[in-house]
C-alpha cells in the first residue's frame, strides 16, 4: 500500500526516479507502531472490538496511549493469547 502511494506521487509530481525525500514525505513516521501493524495483518479496529469484548474509544485510547496502564494491560494480555504480532 505505502509503495503504490509512494509511486502515485510520484507519477503526480512527474519525479522519476522516485527519490528517497519523497518516498519520506508519503510513509508514516509511525509505521511501525501497533495499530499499522495491526492493520497490516488485517485486523481492522471492529474485528478486535469483537475478538477481545473491548470497547472501540479503549482500543483507539490505547493505540494512541492514553488507555491507564492497567487496561492496556488486560487487552495486550488478550491481544498475546490470541497471537497477535504485538
Amino acid at each position: 500500500m505505502h509503495l503504490t502511494l509512494t509511486f502515485e506521487a510520484g507519477y503526480q509530481t512527474g519525479e522519476k526516479p522516485v527519490t528517497a525525500e519523497l518516498v519520506e514525505t508519503v510513509l508514516s513516521r509511525q509505521l511501525d507502531d501497533l495499530e499499522p501493524t495491526l492493520a497490516r495483518h488485517g485486523y481492522r479496529l471492529k474485528d478486535m472490538i469483537e475478538q477481545f469484548d473491548a470497547k472501540a474509544a479503549d482500543i483507539r485510547a490505547m493505540f494512541s496511549n492514553q488507555l491507564e496502564p492497567k487496561h492496556t494491560a488486560e487487552i495486550r494480555e488478550r491481544m498475546l493469547a490470541a497471537g497477535l504480532p504485538i
